[in-house]
């Protein structure tokens, strides 16, 4: 393997480490910007709304001081009673007292870190505001702390196909309003329609919000989502892969943002909520609604060590503008929530409640699923990936097309960079006089071999160009095995059981930690693309020989290098690259043989030649 040939591979694994490092990152708030997120102070484990509990205004205009006692919220606990709902595509905790979401688990999507399999959960058990409901008047935040909630029903299962069926939890707010949540459930989706319902139950017009006109009330989700670990992070305590997750909010335009510049916080949103790396919480108001976007920050809160969760402190919210409520009087708001995989064919499918699909209203959920810089290219490869699984069944084998093709495709170029390795190879004996010669004056050295090279039209980056065109692939198929819920879970061969996870032959009973990996398990792919690299060093190294003592070393340890360097990375890329091995070397022997075969032309013709010229001459 040449030097160029090296230096194109680690570049790219270089680039490809700080580009992953770099999309984890790059939606964190940078200091000093003024943004909508509100700081909300944390004095416990849950997300309670800080009142100053000096005074209260009465009905005739005048204050008066407030007793401690009202402060006391309603908490969880042990004894709490819980409402189950059974789908085929999730099953639903609902905690009655406080009716929000404890649990929301996919049950077609099982917990990779579970060693029983159990269906994956997505809301963090820390989680206090999974469809709580936050107000912006004082007085009736207040209020709702001391409320509790009753259903109508303490169990629901339409698995197997049944009729939809309808939850509803209701609840009375200080002595003037009434609250329910009307949660209707259909089988075989992942959507849930919600309705609100506020009820004015005094002779006296009611105004829903506070001194912020904008903000009546706050429809939350959060705090965090729970994080699809892997077996491995799991006992290392260490996640891998880190992308843009958290909280979400989509305004139309643009991609979906963690949180909203100043300008844009009072525009409509189509929806919120929180993003992991292969599933979404998401909620979709009525478009009539005009709800807008706000994220609420807890740095105190004591799950932001835990790396089972992602975004531990944060909350998304919609905020529906405040309105009157005329005495005796109902007003609904309803709402769609999607919990489920961020599969595109099931998110084009998803409609807001009430709205006409129009180009201005379009949900676009599918943008929730970012491939990063080279999207365009991951969406058509995720297309082709779908394609062939449709015939064969098998995404591993659509990997294997995939690298076929890129190389029928890089075909010229490695044909053109095979011929001036080729040319490089004979010049090497020049090359060599000339770094004896100038050995002392390095510039007149390069001068020279620049000229050498041009005097013989030969590229010294020739050894690179094959490899260009494959950089945008590397990056899109390492994407898409990180983004694409397709490949979560999708079995190859025999051992090989998920693409977007390392391959485990054997669990070992201990870690070795090293610098660049660490290693608690015996994994077969890493090594065989590793003598792989080693068989293509040994066919192809001899095309652009080096003198350089650190490049021959560096060279020879390489597919070492390579073993470990890939060793917890995703199977599905790990298998592209030894496929591309495998197929270069393929190709070079092809190449090779037309090269013999050109040079034996060569040789025969001029010998030709010089019996016609012998002949002439005689």
């Amino acid at each position: 393997m040449g030097a160029r040939y090296v230096l194109a591979l680690v570049l790219m694994i270089v680039v490809m480490v700080a580009w992953s490092i770099f999309y984890g990152d790059r939606f964190a708030p940078e200091p000093g910007d003024s943004t909508t997120t509100e700081q909300t102070p944390d004095t416990s484990d849950t997300d309670e709304v800080t009142i100053d509990p000096a005074t209260q205004v009465t009905s005739d205009g005048t204050t008066e001081p407030l007793s401690p006692d009202l402060f006391k919220q309603v908490e969880e606990s042990p004894d709490d009673s819980m409402v189950s709902v059974q789908t085929d595509n999730y099953s639903i905790v609902f905690n009655e007292k406080l009716g929000i979401a404890k649990q929301w688990r996919l049950n077609r999507f099982p917990d990779r870190a579970d060693p029983e399999g159990a269906p994956l959960n997505l809301i963090p058990e820390s989680a206090l505001n999974c469809l709580a409901l936050k107000f912006g008047s004082a007085q009736l935040t207040l209020d709702a702390l001391r409320a509790t909630w009753k259903a109508d029903k303490s169990e629901i299962d339409i698995t197997g196909g049944q009729n939809a069926e309808t939850l509803t939890f209701t609840t009375t707010i200080g002595d003037k309003l009434r609250v329910a949540k009307q949660f209707v459930f259909h089988p075989n989706t992942y959507f849930v329609d919600m309705t609100v319902v506020f009820q004015n139950v005094s002779d006296a017009p009611f105004l829903m919000g506070g001194n912020e006109p904008a903000n009546g009330y706050e429809l939350q989700w959060g705090r965090g989502i729970n994080a699809d670990l892997l077996p491995y992070e799991k006992r290392s305590g260490k996640r891998g892969r880190h992308g843009k997750e958290g909280a979400k909010a989509y305004i139309g335009n643009g991609g979906p943002k963690r949180q909203l510049k100043p300008e844009r916080a009072l525009e409509t949103v189509l929806w919120a909520g929180m993003d992991s790396q292969y599933f979404s919480a998401l909620m979709i108001p009525d478009p009539q609604i005009a709800a807008t976007y706000r994220l609420t920050e807890t740095p105190q809160a004591n799950t932001a060590s835990d790396m089972t969760l992602i975004a531990p402190t944060e909350t998304a919210s919609l905020v529906v503008p405040g309105f009157y409520l005329q005495p005796q009087t109902k007003q609904a708001n309803e709402f769609r929530l999607y919990v489920g995989p961020k599969d595109d064919t099931i998110l084009k499918t998803i409609e807001a409640p009430n709205g006409s699909e129009t180009p201005e209203s379009a949900l676009n959920l599918s943008k929730i699923i970012d491939f990063g810089f080279f999207s365009p290219i991951a969406w058509g490869m995720l297309w082709v990936f779908k394609g062939v699984h449709n015939i064969f069944g098998n995404y591993g084998i659509s990997i294997i097309l995939l690298t076929a093709l890129v190389k029928i495709f890089s075909y010229p170029f490695t044909h053109k960079a095979h011929k001036s390795m080729k040319k490089m190879q004979k010049l090497q004996p020049q090359l060599l006089e000339l770094k004896e010669k100038y050995r002392d004056d390095p510039q007149k050295l390069n001068r020279a071999t620049m000229r050498v090279y041009k005097e013989n039209g030969v590229n010294p980056l020739g050894g690179c160009i094959p490899w260009l065109p494959q950089i945008p692939i590397f990056w899109a198929l390492f994407a898409l095995l990180g983004s694409a819920v397709e490949l979560r879970g999708a079995p190859f061969m025999l051992w090989i059981d998920d693409l977007s996870a390392p391959d485990t032959l054997i669990d070992l009973p201990f870690t070795i930690p090293l610098i660049i990996t660490q290693i608690d398990a015996v994994r077969l792919l890493p090594i065989i693309n590793g003598l792989t690299t080693w068989l293509q060093q040994k066919f192809v190294g001899n095309m652009t020989p080096t003198t350089d003592n650190m490049q021959a070393k560096l060279m020879q340890f390489m597919p070492l290098i390579f073993i470990f360097i890939f060793y917890n990375w995703a199977s599905g890329f790990v298998l592209y690259w030894l496929c591309n091995n495998v197929f270069t070397v393929a190709q070079q022997y092809i190449q090779n043989r037309y090269a013999t075969a050109e040079d034996e032309i060569v040789v025969v013709d001029a010998k030709k030649r010089n019996s016609a010229k012998q002949r002439r001459d005689s």
